[in-house]
């Protein structure tokens, strides 16, 4: 029957927010935590701690996507430059500046694939603090239809719950997990598709750090054979060899001792063992090993391991790295705070990365600005249009009448020997040109203004009619 189904208490409306396969995603376990299915100390310690081509990627995407400051505005669009929202999101906690909490943000999801926020603050009013979570730490326990029920901290045995209302989905966690296709409760982490790279790059690493202690060479063989007065070879005593084995792990072994000569008495030589580190070639396998790393990170590989490349391929990259990888992360978290965070500061409010304090993406702002001057010399757009395009708002009342007129005049008069260039320069500096106009409507629309000024000098007293007083005449007269 329906009436045991919490759902249909709220009338059918609350019904329809119930997927119709989010009952079967989680049939048994409702209520328990779902543990994470990987180890994020091994992530964090093996892509971020010990390996410089992932640590180098997860800091330049985490550091790139603080650049961007927030902008707010209202449900009419309206830029609000001052409110308790952005002071919130320039200092989140005491203690934390906000690029510092949405750098940990942003790692923890790149790493983990999931990214928690924590809102503190009165009950049922906007929060004062914000904070960031560990991945590890937090949990998430099942509920009907699909959806989480609540989420679970635990450290040191201690546990710490937040619910989560099955009707509005609100909580005071905001869970920001990657896409994962074949988990129905956490992201995937952005180490497991680089996951080989990484290995091969630290295997790479491992085992050159160890040719270097080992003498800058592969190992080995010193073997003794002594000869009898006779001429038969016969094996060396275990002292002897155990002896030789000491003293030349002392005298040969390890860095400083790379290239030392070695001295044999009797009939001992050395015998390589293994190939060399040129057959090998471990230097373009960790070569091969990073762009791997690179491409799974999506940051491009010429930005991580410099080599022969052009300003102007770097300066490429850096664009790349921004449209392709940063905006899309930075965007996909501004809309869950959208959707979390900025209704608690009142209805219609809506944060936005301010794309145009990016100084790596001037490029595309200077190429939109070119393109925009264009179509408004071609007329197919207005000035207003283009102000608007490049976000500089209207024009303020009266801007358009700002010219000086005795320029304006000798421009007009000039038309006959200079050319109509120079007027229409003018005219489209003070924002008197109209790109629809021909050359002979521009020349008509500037003495039209000018007749319009020679008009508003006139002294509206003076008049050619002849309206002095006879007496005060008479008296001119005497």
């Amino acid at each position: 029957m329906s009436i045991f189904n919490p759902r249909t208490w709220f009338g059918s409306q609350q019904e329809a927010k119930a997927s119709a396969a989010g009952s079967i995603v989680m049939p048994y376990g409702v209520g328990l935590p779902v543990w994470t299915p990987r180890d994020y100390a091994s992530f964090g310690r093996e892509a971020y701690q010990l390996n410089p081509i992932g640590y180098r990627c997860a800091k330049m995407i985490s550091v790139c996507a603080t650049v961007p400051g927030w902008l707010l505005f209202d449900k009419a669009g309206n830029e609000i430059t001052e409110h308790e929202l952005l002071d919130l999101l320039a200092r989140p906690a005491p203690g934390r500046g906000g690029a510092f909490f949405f750098e940990a943000v942003y790692t923890y999801l790149m790493l983990a694939g999931n990214s928690y926020i924590e809102k503190v603050g009165p009950e049922g009013k906007p929060p004062k603090e914000l904070w960031t979570q560990r991945p590890d730490r937090m949990k998430v326990i099942p509920g009907q239809y699909g959806l989480p029920s609540a989420y679970q901290f635990e450290m040191s045995g201690k546990k710490k719950t937040w619910p989560v209302n099955q009707v509005t989905l609100e909580s005071d966690i905001l869970h920001l997990r990657e896409f994962h296709p074949l988990d129905d409760w956490y992201g995937l982490s952005r180490v497991e598709p680089a996951g080989q790279g990484i290995d091969r790059h630290n295997s790479a690493s491992a085992h050159n750090k160890a040719l270097l202690d080992n003498g800058a060479r592969p190992s080995g063989a010193l073997v003794f054979q002594p000869i009898t007065t006779d001429g038969q070879v016969i094996s060396a005593p275990d002292d002897v060899l155990e002896k030789a084995e000491r003293e030349l792990n002392k005298r040969h072994g390890g860095p400083k001792n790379s290239g030392k000569p070695m001295v044999f008495g009797g009939n001992v030589k050395w015998e390589e063992m293994g190939i060399s580190p040129k057959d090998m070639d471990f230097d373009a396998s960790k070569q091969d090993a990073a762009r791997d790393i690179c491409v799974a990170w999506g940051v491009p590989h010429i930005l991580i391991v410099r080599g022969s490349s052009t300003y102007n391929n770097v300066k490429e990259a850096k664009v790349e790295l921004y449209e392709e990888t940063v905006l899309p992360l930075v965007q996909s978290v501004t809309s869950e705070l959208n959707a979390w965070l900025t209704p608690m500061f009142g209805d219609g409010l809506k944060l936005a990365p301010d794309l145009d304090s990016i100084p790596a993406l001037e490029p595309r702002r200077e190429s939109k600005r070119k393109t925009h001057v264009e179509l408004l010399e071609k007329g197919v757009l207005d000035a207003d249009e283009v102000r608007e395009a490049l976000q500089y708002g209207p024009r303020k009342a009266g801007s358009i009448q700002s010219f000086d007129a005795s320029v304006l005049t000798a421009l007009v008069n000039a038309v006959e020997t200079t050319g109509y260039t120079p007027l229409l320069r003018y005219m489209k500096s003070v924002g008197l040109f109209d790109p629809s106009m021909t050359e002979k409507q521009v020349l008509e629309e500037a003495m039209r203004v000018l007749d319009d000024l020679d008009d508003d000098d006139v002294d509206p007293d003076d008049d050619d009619d002849d309206d002095t007083d006879p007496e005060n005449e008479d008296d001119d007269d005497e």
